[in-house]
């Protein structure tokens, strides 16, 4: 049960009359189609007809139908006490599954078991790393080998690296690739991207993070991974005692609400350094190898911006705070504060590397880079679940993504990237049953994603009306993390 998100009374067999059904995977449209479902999978997709016995009908009037939207960077389960607020605003606003990128040997044997948390309307679990590659587990080589090798052994679907050095980080990739497990996430201040894509590292985050990927495409390259390379790792014990893990998950997440508060001034030269020698054929050159090397990427667009304009009014004063959980608006504002401080050199270089970020992104589209949506939402700072999915549509767009872009990095390209092509992103027959109704034609232009006028999840429906009541009630009692 929930504590959002009423049962729907209408599933089972269900016919989502006259709709035009928007495909991802060619960019095609076809209008006057009937959608039949049956259980949790799509039976039929057929010319608007005769009735269908015994089904509940859904009149679309014409509206558009496409595959329902992945977050592929999350924390949702950062909480698996208190997951219900965050799983009812991605339900409202069409994110029926999600990447968990920060895991733990509790978090795996509790799927293994069957016991995560399922209030009514939850998203799919689609997968989760195990703890984070950090000073902790991966302070040596001997000791990343041991991390891969227990996470192998207990069900991760990839390893996440969070804080490691280019020895650690390397020594678990081959590891990694020696065990047929996937390695991704933050690329060290002391790696070569190319080297990382070389030797098979599966995705990127947040285009780096920080200057790693932008040192690779400046002209004065050297000069920028030298400055960059002084970066420190942060303050976690590099020693196992009684009780070390909780310590490093709360320092991590103490520093994942914002990690731009510990920009020295050092790293903001090289950023300036980095956006101030930017060179286009050798972001063409980078995109190529990614391209060659399968080498996806995760921009959370919304997350570095978060981070860079820490202090905006736009975050701050963000409407949407009225669905969080008290003590994480309170965590928020804190670090808030905390950038506020921060010399304005350094945030003005903050601020100015948001072009660099954009430009990248639309470099690498062009290239054909793989590229999935993810926001990391469920502890950062100013990013709110659900609803976050959207903004990072609005920004792929002010990079100059095109909409069947933004649409398949949120329905066909997740799939491709968990390595499940042809299992779900596409409204067709045997498809599973989680599908988004839109107002609006959503390859005439992306802001058609967010005007939702219903949602099916596993083979239940939610109207408008339905999913406006269950943000009324996060509202009158927040509690999303």
């Amino acid at each position: 049960m929930s504590r959002y998100v009423e049962p729907s009374s209408i599933n089972g067999r269900v016919l989502i009359r006259d709709v035009t059904v928007a495909d991802p995977l060619d960019g095609r449209r076809t209008p006057g189609q009937d959608v039949v479902v049956e259980g949790n999978k799509i039976k039929s997709v057929t010319a608007t007809g005769a009735p269908v016995a015994g089904a509940h009908v859904v009149e679309g009037g014409g509206r558009f139908v496409v595959p329902a939207f992945m977050d592929m960077h999350t924390h949702a389960l950062n909480t698996p006490e208190d997951v219900d607020g965050a799983y009812a605003l991605m339900l409202a606003n069409g994110v029926v599954g999600f990447r968990q990128m920060s895991g733990s040997r509790a978090l795996l044997k509790s799927r293994h078991e069957g016991t995560l948390p399922q209030p009514t309307g939850a998203p799919a679990l689609k997968a989760t790393a195990g703890d984070l590659l950090t000073p902790l587990n991966a302070g040596t080589v001997d000791g990343v080998v041991q991390a891969v090798r227990e996470q192998h052994r207990d069900g991760a679907d990839f390893i996440k690296a969070g804080a490691t050095t280019r020895t650690t980080f390397m020594a678990a990739l081959k590891e990694a690739n020696r065990l047929g497990i996937r390695l991704g996430g933050h690329l060290p201040a002391d790696l070569d991207p190319r080297e990382a894509a070389r030797e098979g590292v599966w995705s990127v985050e947040h285009l780096g993070p920080g200057v790693t990927v932008f040192a690779a495409v400046s002209s004065r390259e050297a000069e920028v991974r030298a400055m960059n390379a002084t970066r420190k790792l942060p303050p976690i014990p590099k020693v196992t005692f009684p009780g070390a893990d909780k310590l490093v998950m709360k320092l991590v997440k103490g520093m994942a609400v914002n990690p731009a508060t510990g920009t020295s001034e050092l790293e903001a030269h090289a950023y300036e350094l980095a956006d101030g020698s930017y060179d286009q054929n050798k972001a063409e050159e980078l995109a190529a190898l990614f391209v060659e090397h399968t080498t996806w990427q995760c921009p959370t667009l919304i997350r570095v911006h978060t981070q860079q304009f820490g202090d905006s009014p736009q975050h701050a004063e963000d409407p949407r705070r009225r669905y969080m959980a008290p003590r994480e608006l309170r965590a928020w504002d804190k670090s808030a504060k905390k950038f506020s401080k921060l010399p304005d050199g350094t945030r003005t270089a903050l601020r100015n590397h948001w072009t660099a970020q954009l430009r990248m992104t639309k470099t690498f589209a062009d290239a054909g880079v793989p590229m999935v949506v993810g926001t990391d939402a469920c502890g950062a700072a100013g990013i709110i679940p659900g609803f976050a999915l959207h903004d990072e549509f609005d920004h792929l767009a002010e990079a100059g993504l095109d909409p069947l872009t933004i649409l398949r990095m949120t329905t066909t390209e997740p799939a491709r990237f968990l390595g499940e092509e042809g299992a779900f992103g596409r409204v067709i027959p045997g498809m599973p049953a989680d599908l988004v109704l839109l107002k609006e034609d959503p390859l005439e232009d992306h802001t058609a994603l967010r005007k939702i006028a219903g949602v099916m999840r596993d083979g239940s429906w939610w109207s408008r009306a339905d999913l406006d009541a269950v943000l009324q009630r996060v509202a009158a009692k927040p509690g999303a993390h």
